[in-house]
């Protein structure tokens, strides 16, 4: 058992890093993560007056990605910081949810 402890105390030197700062692109075609400057560019292409038909463009793990640009339906920022008040928020609210029921309902 305190190996278990203290394996799960220490750090491991193969632990992936951070997932720091990045901005999700997604449409029909799924999620895909992106840096803010690929993000920037692909706005700039989605406000112009004459949108091209296609956007390409590298993911953050460098896979070349091509999508229609009339697909693309959501682009959001996403930083540490906000995903950490995501977590508070989601942790407070089953909180109070758990709070609210009842002695004889099923957990």
């Amino acid at each position: 058992m305190l190996n278990r402890v203290r394996a799960f105390l220490e750090p491991v030197e193969d632990e992936e890093p951070p997932y720091g700062d990045f901005v999700v692109v997604s449409g029909p075609f799924g999620s895909l993560c992106v840096t803010r400057d690929v993000a920037r560019d692909i706005e700039r292409m989605l406000d112009r007056r004459w949108r091209p038909r296609w956007v390409v463009f590298r993911d953050r793990v460098g896979s070349r990605v091509r999508v229609r640009t009339n697909e693309i339906r959501l682009v959001v920022e996403s930083t540490a910081a906000q995903r950490a008040g995501d977590r508070r928020l989601d942790r407070a609210r089953r909180k109070e949810e758990k709070a609210d029921r009842r002695p004889w309902e099923d957990d």
